[in-house]
């Protein structure tokens, strides 16, 4: 019998598809693949370069297998080729023609769902993961992902019903058990929140982001349950992520018990790991605070005439994390004309959109930055004053003063050294803040910020509102007087009962805001000074005193 070259090769490359051996696959399949264009090859190719991450050749590979068989599941992964490209307009067509051919295909529409969240369109992606979910009713994935987009909108109420809905045909799902104590948790009800969190660990004792709940509203002792059960598991097949969740936990768990080696042992542990996977480089942010100076010099430090449009007046708190600026809303909030509307994403990711770089038209990067904005957090509330109170915009007041001249902008600073302490310590879930694995890292960017904020308040003199953590923390009841009398309110008394305000808190400091004020948290730091060296050298050699 006559041997087939082709159909013994293709045999041998098939073999390594199913042993997952996908280097092999490709290695001599693209070789193969140029002398017979052979669906089943394209096909194993094409998954293969997927598999490996290599998307750009995946893409071209499963150009081919489209045309050869456009088939709705072929149409599904060449969405997902182009979604992990980061093509998201191509791969909502890819999905949005997966579900022509298939018009129950609920993974398609969940997936299509996370691309219109990608392109902003918010409307669109909840439209699509509930008809994920009305096309398979157990589509947890689309569940959750329609969790997290109402998270993100603040919108607490539906985002409630959603984990409800999933346990009342799963009644233990530990994930939505865990959400659903977290949920109590934004709104101050911590009991009802350690009661969840509970369930979830007596379901699910390996159920790392309880413990990492649990723990941080729960000061342990050496006879906690739970705390053994973490300190006995074991942690060497689970994730990254989950890995630093728990030593993250273990460390907490060791301050609370004065074990400060150990936990600033495990606090390394988790560090290491992030540090690993992290982006941040300290050069970059440098080049970027350079390049927002020589901005601000050329073209907005010139204050623009107040626009009388916008239909509320936007207060950003701005500093270092950590430095009071939960604490400082939630007393703002409590007063009757003003919204604490958190932290919110939506400057950031609306300036993402342009190169700063390369910015030709600047006069329509401002005006993108008014509208959009405006639009999205109007809808948040009807009251004269919006706060939004995400930190890391003290980068953009520039930007800021320009795009939104009647804006209040209230910079907040604290000890130089319980801010890097209290950063260096605290597991940040957002990479932005990835300055902090490191206590050389931490000390060098505060030295950035602090230059920068001297650079802003010099060119903007009339346009910051200063207010010093410690001042206000020890004179509270005038220090309040005076940032509400500048906000250019009447005084009310609600403000002195802010631990009675049970709006939604979602930062590090969710317990703290809900208990009267500490007023020596800032010389915290000090009970671990022999071992923040590191810290306290760099910021000396900068002349920052603390």
């Amino acid at each position: 019998m006559k041997v087939n070259p082709f159909l013994d090769s293709k045999k041998n490359i098939l073999e390594f598809f199913k042993k997952h051996q996908f280097d092999k696959v490709v290695k001599f399949g693209k070789k193969l693949i140029k002398k017979n264009s052979d669906f089943q090859l394209f096909y194993v190719l094409g998954i293969s370069y997927f598999s490996l991450k290599n998307y750009r050749e995946a893409e071209k590979t499963f150009r081919n297998v489209i045309s050869i068989q456009p088939s709705p599941e072929n149409y599904f992964i060449y969405g997902n080729i182009h979604k992990q490209l980061q093509n998201f307009n191509e791969a909502a067509e890819a999905f949005e023609k997966a579900i022509d051919l298939k018009s129950n295909y609920s993974d398609a529409y969940n997936n299509l769902g996370n691309v219109k969240r990608k392109l902003g369109f918010t409307k669109e992606a909840i439209k699509n993961y509930q008809k994920a979910i009305d096309t398979r009713k157990n589509n947890l994935q689309a569940y959750f992902n329609l969790a997290h987009l109402y998270n993100e909108e603040k919108n607490f109420d539906d985002l409630k019903q959603v984990l409800q809905n999933v346990l009342n045909f799963d009644k233990n799902n530990t994930t939505a058990l865990n959400d659903l104590g977290y949920l109590n948790l934004i709104f101050g009800k911590i009991d009802e929140g350690r009661k969840f969190f509970e369930k979830v660990l007596n379901i699910d004792d390996k159920h790392i982001r309880a413990f990492k709940n649990y723990f941080l509203i729960t000061k342990v002792d050496n006879h906690n349950k739970y705390f053994k059960k973490l300190e006995n598991l074991d942690l060497s097949n689970i994730s990254d992520e989950d890995k630093i969740f728990a030593y993250t936990s273990l460390s907490k768990c060791n301050f609370d018990l004065n074990n400060s080696e150990l936990a600033l042992k495990y606090l390394g542990m988790s560090n290491k790991i992030k540090k690993i996977n992290s982006n941040f480089s300290l050069e970059v942010e440098q080049k970027l605070f350079k390049k927002l100076k020589i901005l601000s010099k050329e073209t907005y430090c010139k204050i623009a005439d107040q626009d009388d449009n916008i239909k509320f007046t936007p207060v950003f708190i701005v500093g270092m994390p950590r430095s009071g600026t939960t604490l400082l809303e939630q007393v703002l909030s409590s007063h009757s004309n003003i919204h604490g509307a958190g932290e919110l994403n939506y400057l950031p990711k609306i300036i993402d959109k342009f190169n700063l770089y390369n910015i030709h038209n600047f006069d329509n990067f401002i005006k993108t930055i008014r509208l959009e904005y405006h639009d999205r957090v109007s809808k948040l509330s009807k009251k004269k004053f919006i706060i939004d109170k995400l930190p890391m915009n003290f980068r953009w007041i520039g930007f800021i003063t320009k795009a939104f001249p009647e804006a209040k902008i209230i910079h907040i600073q604290r000890n130089p050294m319980a801010i890097c302490w209290s950063n260096y310590k605290i597991n940040f879930p957002d990479p932005g803040m990835d300055f902090s694995l490191s206590q050389s890292d931490t000390a060098k960017y505060y030295i950035l910020y602090d230059d920068l904020m001297n650079f802003w308040t010099e060119n903007l003199k009339n346009k910051i509102i200063q207010i010093k953590y410690e001042n206000f923390v020890n004179n509270f009841e005038n220090e309040t007087q005076s940032l509400i009398e500048k906000l250019g309110l009447r005084w009310e008394e609600s403000l002195l009962k802010y631990d009675k305000n049970y709006r939604p808190v979602q930062t590090a400091s969710l317990l703290q805001v809900r208990e009267k004020i500490i007023k020596n948290s800032s010389d915290q730091w000090k009970k671990y000074e022999k071992y923040l060296l590191i810290m306290q050298k760099i910021l000396k050699s900068n002349k920052i005193t603390f």
